[in-house]
C-alpha cells in the first residue's frame, strides 16, 4: 500500500463530505458522512491487515503538509456550519453538529496533535486555531508537557484507570487536563518572570471570549449554540480517544523508583488501512517513544498491546461501559500477569 501521502487522504473527503452532501442531499445529508466513517474505520480493522507499512523517504515534506492544508479545511467545514445551522430545523442542527464535531474530533485533532509537536511556529499556530474551534486550546499543554510525562500513572488525568466507565472518566479528565495545564503555566510564567498577559491559558481565555462575542455577532444565540454543541461532540470524540488509549496500564514502582513509560503502557492498533484513516495514531507505543516523530515514520511495536478491536471498535465499544469492562479489564489483567515477574 505505497500510496505516498494519498494514503492518508481520507480525511479530506471525509469534512468536505458536509458541506457537499448537505447541499446535494439535504440538511440531513450529513448523517451518511456519520455512518461512512464509522463503516469505513470499522471495517478497515476488520478488512486490512496488520503491519508497517512502507514510507517512502524523498518526499516526508509531502507527507507534512498534509496536518496543515487539513487544518484550513476544517476550520472552513466549521465556520459553513456555523451560518447553516441559523436556517435548518432541530433535527438538521443537531445532526450537523454531531457530523462537524466528529470530524473535528478525530481528524482535526489528530492533524493538530502532529502540529502540536512539531517545532514550527505556524504549525503551532494552525493547531491552536483548529483547538480555537472545539473550545480546547489548553489540550496543547496539558498533552504535551503533562500527558507525555505522566501517561500510564495516577498523575495522568487522561489516563484511564481500570474499572472506570468512559462517563466518570470524561468529567474526571476534561477538568483534570485543564488543571495540568494551569499548573503547568503558573511554573513557566513565574520561572520565566512574564507578565500576566504572557500567560497562555489568560490568553487562551481571551481569544475564547473575543471568538464567542464575534459568533453571537454573526450568527446570534442560535450559532453560539450550534458552536458549544459541535465542541461538546469534538471534546467527547478526543477524549475517547484518550480513553482507550492507556485504559487500565500502569507503570509501576519498584525498589528504583517509577518504572519508565514502555510499548506495554499505550494501546495499539497496528492495522495498516486503519491506521491510515487516523494519520497513524494506532501505532501509539512509537508515538510514545518519539513524540517528535512524524506520523508516517510510526510503527508497530512487538511489545504493545494491540486493543482487541481496534481503536474504531474499541471506541464504539466505550460508549457502553459494561461490554467495555467485559472485554477489556480481563485483557488488562493478562497484561499484568505477563508483566508480575518482570522487574520494575
Amino acid at each position: 500500500m505505497a500510496w505516498g501521502p494519498l494514503r492518508f487522504g481520507a480525511p479530506f473527503a471525509f469534512a468536505a463530505s458536509i458541506p457537499a452532501g448537505y447541499y446535494a442531499f439535504g440538511p440531513y445529508a450529513p448523517a451518511f458522512t456519520i455512518a461512512a466513517l464509522i463503516v469505513s474505520l470499522v471495517g478497515a480493522e476488520v478488512a486490512s491487515p496488520r503491519g508497517a507499512a512502507a514510507t517512502p523517504h524523498d518526499d516526508a515534506r509531502s507527507f507534512r503538509w498534509l496536518p496543515i492544508l487539513y487544518i484550513p479545511l476544517q476550520l472552513c467545514v466549521v465556520v459553513w456550519a456555523l451560518a447553516e445551522a441559523r436556517r435548518t430545523n432541530a433535527a438538521g442542527f443537531a445532526v450537523l453538529a454531531m457530523a462537524v464535531g466528529i470530524t473535528t474530533g478525530v481528524f482535526g485533532v489528530l492533524a493538530a496533535h502532529e502540529l502540536v509537536h512539531g517545532r514550527s511556529k505556524f504549525g503551532q499556530y494552525l493547531a491552536a486555531a483548529l483547538l480555537s474551534a472545539m473550545a480546547y486550546r489548553h489540550f496543547r499543554i496539558a498533552h504535551v508537557f503533562g500527558h507525555h510525562r505522566w501517561a500510564a500513572t495516577e498523575r495522568d488525568p487522561s489516563t484511564a484507570r481500570l474499572g472506570e466507565g468512559f462517563y466518570h472518566f470524561a468529567v474526571r479528565t476534561i477538568g483534570g487536563q485543564w488543571l495540568d495545564a494551569w499548573r503547568v503555566e503558573q511554573r513557566r510564567v513565574v520561572r520565566c518572570r512574564l507578565p500576566l498577559w504572557r500567560h497562555r491559558l489568560v490568553a487562551d481565555a481571551a481569544v475564547m471570549c473575543l471568538l464567542a462575542c464575534a459568533i453571537i455577532l454573526f450568527t446570534g444565540a442560535r450559532g453560539i449554540a450550534f458552536f458549544l454543541a459541535q465542541s461538546a461532540v469534538a471534546i467527547l470524540t478526543l477524549e475517547l480517544f484518550n480513553y482507550i488509549a492507556h485504559y487500565g496500564l500502569l507503570r509501576r514502582i519498584g525498589a528504583r523508583g517509577r518504572e519508565p513509560f514502555g510499548e506495554a503502557h499505550s494501546w495499539n492498533s497496528s492495522n495498516v488501512l486503519a491506521n491510515a484513516l487516523i494519520f497513524n495514531m494506532g501505532r501509539h507505543s512509537h508515538h510514545h517513544a518519539r513524540p517528535l516523530a512524524p506520523y508516517q515514520t510510526l510503527q508497530p511495536r512487538c511489545a504493545a498491546p494491540e486493543l482487541p478491536l481496534g481503536y474504531a471498535g474499541s471506541i464504539l465499544l466505550a460508549l457502553v461501559p459494561p461490554l467495555w469492562r467485559r472485554v477489556m479489564d480481563p485483557a488488562v489483567q493478562r497484561l499484568h500477569t505477563r508483566s508480575s515477574n518482570t522487574p520494575a
